[in-house]
């Protein structure tokens, strides 16, 4: 099946893959070929995309997941490659935003740095998930 993961910055990935699992607001759930037509709305996690042998995964914050046809679109507010997480960023990340939220200048200052602290949860929940799965391999 074909997959197209896309968000504002662009294309983050496409190809033809064998599956993919991703996380909704009633679980998990796991695509395959020949699934039946669906549209989603995703939660924050992983997504873990297979090709034969090899995984890939990818960080979101939310978003929706359209299945139609042998295509797969995931579209997303924020999207990182696993590979492309920089631990040590996303923790400077997440405390830029809690001093904010602690700080609570505006409402809209504390709903942008609460939007981030998320993205940067996600990106070291990633990391760690990552860092893990090498030392077992």
């Amino acid at each position: 099946m074909n997959l197209n993961v896309v968000s504002p910055e662009g294309t983050i990935y496409q190809d033809t893959v064998d599956e993919i699992s991703l996380p909704t607001p009633k679980g998990e759930i796991t695509i395959l070929p020949h699934h039946i037509s669906l549209f989603t709305k995703m939660s924050s996690g992983l997504v873990s995309i297979r090709k034969g042998s090899r995984e890939n995964i990818i960080a979101t914050v939310g978003g929706f997941v359209e299945v139609s046809d042998g295509n797969v679109t995931i579209l997303s507010d924020h999207l990182i490659k696993a590979e492309n997480i920089q631990a040590a960023r996303a923790q400077e990340a997440k405390k830029r935003a809690e001093e904010t939220m602690r700080k609570r200048e505006s409402d809209v200052d504390f709903a942008m740095a609460e939007k981030e602290l998320q993205k940067a949860i996600m990106e070291l929940h990633v990391a760690d998930k990552m860092k893990k799965k090498q030392k077992y391999q």
